[in-house]
């Protein structure tokens, strides 16, 4: 199956063994709960779609590679403890607990939240040593004396034998008291994920007109040569940051990335023909709809490499706008709820410290979902809150400053609420403007393509980026939901439309 079906049947699997009864009793009896072993190719997003499934389910994840960890590691290590047994003194070996036990319980005491997935990467690369620990682990979630603590799910994940010389198969009988989900690459479900999470649309633009280099393991006289979407998405971060300090993409960074040397190569020669298409189509003139006529004409007559460009860079451009919008939205939000607390605790403490911790916790909050790998966009939201309390904070201070009690406390307010609300008149002109440009991108095309494959393709794109549906069901585009109901998108995307078209008739 493809990386999104696999992150479905992750997800429902870790919902039906957290499930409970009336009486909290887990549905499935936790002895019962099968680990789920991801088998795939490197690189083809499998610690990502671990990752993925507990961020949204809003429970821990703690990841491991197991080729890390020795068995002293794993199981603890030994020492001499007393015991009396049957009235009799005794020296007796007893076992520290496991460090990836330990992570689990770490992870409770940090979040608060006592259920989680342990993800163990590489695991039938584990050592001899280590192997015979593994699978009792696997099977009783119990590593030497300690046990996983109950409400974990173990996903583990590994290499078919093909792809790394170091896994073996597993024993039949523990296959048996396994959850087997296999993965294969899938390029059009990548680039959804892709253009949703801005790899670079020289990279989209290049694997749409090239499909058969987005996945390649493979090994000859020369050597191994790999090319996977983790990959493709590194290299992505990287050209963008080389971009942005102004240094040279050269073949030398690409075969960093893409060790292939044919593909690195291909790539690369790409990319500087991609660079030519930047220059060559103003996509902020397309965006604020002040391109002539004869622009459309030149798109129209363009290659398919070419219009493919367009498209890429255009949809990125836009999709830019809109999860910044879809961001400080909601630090917004956060922002209301942190105020609406406050407002009481400013008639009995100093302005500094009823503002001191909400800020502490929007900085700890940030530093969390960072160091837990979370999303770009939960990143984003998160920073955007920082960075807006904090300014509401300082206006609030600099309002209260010379003053005492209750007067200190009113200005306070006053001031934070001001500078609250210049935050929300300047979100909703940037709501305006990014409505228009959509709009205007979408005339661009009917123009040049009318309801071809173009319009499809972004279409398309746009509707399985979820932050771009969440701006559409909020804020409403005409155009967008007329040009995809004639295209009749896919299944999942009509879905979203429907619940788009229900809330604007809520709301009208």
């Amino acid at each position: 199956m493809n990386i999104k079906q696999a992150t479905e049947q992750v997800e429902c699997a870790v919902r039906a063994y957290l499930a409970t009864d009336e009486n909290g009793l887990y549905l499935i009896p936790t002895q019962m709960q099968r680990p789920i072993i991801l088998m795939g190719p490197p690189g083809v997003g499998k610690t990502a779609v671990v990752s993925q499934v507990a961020q949204h389910l809003g429970i821990n994840f703690v990841s491991y590679s197991i080729t890390h960890h020795t068995r002293q590691s794993a199981l603890g290590l030994p020492y001499i403890d007393d015991a009396t047994f049957g009235g009799h003194a005794y020296k007796v070996s007893r076992y520290t607990m496991s460090e990836i036990i330990a992570a689990a319980y770490d992870a409770m005491e940090e979040t608060g939240v006592n259920e989680g997935v342990l993800f163990l990467d590489e695991v039938n690369c584990v050592s001899e040593t280590l192997a015979p620990a593994m699978l009792q682990f696997l099977q009783f979630k119990q590593f030497g004396q300690h046990r996983l603590p109950e409400g974990w799910v173990i996903v583990t994940a590994g290499n078919p034998p093909e792809y790394n010389r170091s896994a073996r198969e597993f024993d039949p009988a523990m296959l048996d008291r396994m959850k087997r989900i296999d993965i294969e690459p899938d390029l059009d479900v990548w680039l959804d994920y892709a253009v949703a999470h801005g790899v670079h649309s020289a990279i989209t633009s290049y694997l749409q007109a090239k499909p058969d280099n987005f996945f390649h393991v493979r090994s000859d006289v020369k050597g191994t040569r790999i090319v996977t979407a983790r990959g493709w998405e590194d290299l992505s971060r990287m050209v963008q940051v080389y971009e942005r300090e102004g240094m040279d993409v050269s073949l030398s960074l690409v075969s960093q990335y893409l060790q292939d040397p044919d593909i690195a190569e291909d790539f690369s020669l790409y990319y500087e023909l991609f660079q030519k298409y930047q220059d060559k189509y103003h996509i902020k003139d397309v965006l604020a709809g002040g391109v002539p006529p004869e622009g459309k004409a030149r798109l129209k007559a363009a290659r398919f490499d070419e219009r493919l460009a367009f498209l890429n860079l255009t949809l990125e451009a836009l999709l830019r706008e809109v999860h910044a919008d879809v961001s400080e939205e909601a630090a917004l939000k956060d922002v209301h709820n942190d105020l609406a607390t406050l407002k009481p605790k400013l008639d009995g403490a100093s302005v500094r410290s009823a503002f001191a911790e909400p800020v502490r916790g929007a900085e700890e909050e940030l530093r969390r979902l960072s160091r837990a790998g979370a999303s770009k966009a939960r990143l984003d939201a998160a920073a955007s809150h920082k960075a807006i309390l904090g300014k509401v904070a300082a206006e609030a201070l600099r309002s209260a400053a010379a003053l005492h009690g209750t007067e200190a406390g009113d200005a306070a307010w006053k001031g934070a609420t001001s500078c609250f609300n210049d935050y929300v008149r300047s979100l909703s002109a940037k709501v305006e403007q990014t409505g228009d440009e959509l709009d205007h991108v979408l005339d661009f095309l009917d123009d040049a393509f009318g309801d071809g494959e173009e319009m499809l393709l972004f279409v398309s794109r746009l509707a399985c980026d979820e932050q771009f549906m969440a701006f559409v069901t909020a804020h409403g585009s005409h155009k967008f939901l007329e040009h995809s109901k004639g295209l009749m998108l896919s299944e999942r995307g009509l879905g979203l439309l429907k619940e788009v078209d229900e809330f604007r008739k809520e709301g009208e």
